[in-house]
């Protein structure tokens, strides 16, 4: 599929080069001392916490990470690869809040994680499982991520992304993960978990990123280096200047962590938008957001790096036709923008802060109408159907012929949610809106979840580790 490009290459090289020059002239923060010394053994000037880093070294490191790798899954038929053509979509991560039209917005607990994780395990379109699709504020905050990963390994076979917060818990979780696929040495050949390092904007790295950066490498593992920028707050208000700053950022990241193991994959992840100038906060469900992900998935592709785009966003409070048509336009331009791994891709409402599960269903609708367009067209004999239409002529009719029959499945996008009735079937099955059929929808699945077997033996394990 032919992707968007907003920018020339001129102007993409133009950013590259400001970035370079923001590395170079300007610096970047690393308050992790370890991180420091990797950075200076590979060729950078450490001045207090500021790192500043060679434009040499940083095209040479950013080289060495692969365009493409395989994320392993317990159920090796869910194995996803990961390059720069497919696309992979990938749960909600990271909200502190749960809302369904049954019980209203609410704190997250165990329960809600859970219940989540089902419903990801459920949905054909989700390839692989956020880490925090919401934060279970009943459980202590010491031992969560831990949990986190044992709930999700338990009640899904497909790929999972771990933990951030810091060296050491980041190791935990990815010895946790391996307990499940053979040990640490064969993830290291065989990938099994992602995380997402993030920035600490403008242009510095806290203690625990950049511990988990060194983290993932360490063992090889995927990471989405990340940079979540706010264009007029954090960065520059001109889109060009914060995706200068945002490029300098993860350019950062990515260095470090071939700085630590040469061939680390990763994924180009940027996820900037705009303030809301009215009150200063982060706005994403805009047309900014959408041109910020065009412009990043042309930067990954210039890197030749598989590229990480947020997908359906909203600052909605609640899954109306706001969360809708703002979705709709934030994850069908990761789509054209060439996202290979579509994070949030379902049920984000409020600015990240929510996760709705009516939302769920709507984006999962999204997202399979968006991987029929991505289908593109097959243009052959067949499907020119000339004979076909010889054989019918002027005025007759193609809805019984064979040739329908043998391609209308796989030619239509069949919706999942969406009502295609007349009004007067509408009306005889209950009058449903978008909202009600979402709810009727995320319940079904949960009532149809089965649990993919994990063995007893296995199971033990983690427990024994995430309790120890």
């Amino acid at each position: 599929m032919q992707r968007y490009q907003i920018l020339s290459q001129n102007e993409i090289g133009q950013i590259h080069e400001t970035s370079l020059r923001i590395m170079e002239e300007v610096g970047v923060i690393f308050s992790y001392a370890p991180a420091r010394e990797i950075l200076a053994k590979g060729g950078a000037k450490v001045d207090g916490q500021r790192v500043y880093f060679p434009k040499a070294m940083v095209e040479r490191e950013i080289k060495k990470a692969p365009s493409s790798f395989t994320l392993y899954a317990r159920n090796p038929e869910k194995n996803v690869l990961i390059n720069t053509q497919k696309t992979a979509y990938v749960g909600p991560y990271g909200s502190p809040f749960v809302m369904d039209m049954d019980n209203g917005r609410r704190l997250a607990k165990l329960e809600d994680f859970i219940n989540i994780c089902k419903l990801e395990h459920k949905m054909d379109n989700i390839d692989i499982m956020s880490h925090i699709p919401c934060e279970p504020q009943d459980v202590d905050v010491e031992v969560r991520s831990l949990e986190m990963v044992y709930q999700t390994l338990k009640h899904s076979d497909k790929p999972l992304m771990a933990t951030v917060l810091g060296y050491e818990m980041t190791k935990r979780n990815l010895e946790m993960a391996a307990i499940v696929f053979g040990g640490l040495e064969v993830i290291k050949e065989k990938p099994v978990a992602v995380g997402i390092p993030c920035t600490l904007t403008p242009l510095s790295y806290d203690d625990k990123m950049a511990g988990a950066i060194i983290a993932y490498a360490e063992y090889r593992q995927p990471q989405l280096v990340n940079s979540l920028c706010i264009a007029g707050a954090t960065t520059p208000v001109t889109v060009a200047g914060t995706v200068a700053l945002q490029n300098a950022e993860v350019l950062a990241g990515i260095v470090l962590a071939q700085l630590v193991s040469e061939g680390t994959p990763i994924i180009y992840s940027a996820s900037s938008s705009n303030a809301e100038m009215s009150n200063g906060s982060l706005a994403i469900g805009t047309p900014e957001d959408a041109v910020f992900s065009l412009i990043n998935g042309q930067l990954a592709k210039f890197y030749n790096l598989p590229c990480r785009i947020s997908g359906a966003l909203s600052d909605s409070k609640c899954a109306d036709a706001q969360a809708a048509y703002e979705s709709m336009l934030t994850l069908s331009m990761a789509q054209m923008a060439g996202g290979n791994f579509i994070l949030h891709s379902a049920g984000i409402i409020d600015t990240y802060n929510t996760i709705s599960l009516e939302k769920m269903m709507f984006d999962d609708e999204i997202i399979g109408m968006i991987r029929r367009i991505d289908q593109g067209v097959v243009v052959n004999e067949e499907t020119l159907a000339f004979d076909v239409t010889k054989e019918v002529g002027p005025q007759g009719q193609f809805l019984t012929h064979v040739h329908t029959f043998n391609h209308f499945r796989k030619e239509f996008y069949r919706p999942i949610l969406s009502d295609r009735n007349n009004p007067t079937q509408w009306e005889a099955e209950g009058s449903l809106t978008a909202e009600k059929r979402a709810n009727a929808r995320w319940k079904k699945l949960l009532e149809e979840y089965a649990e993919p077997v994990l063995d007893k033996d296995v199971d033990a394990a983690l427990r024994k580790y995430k309790d120890k």
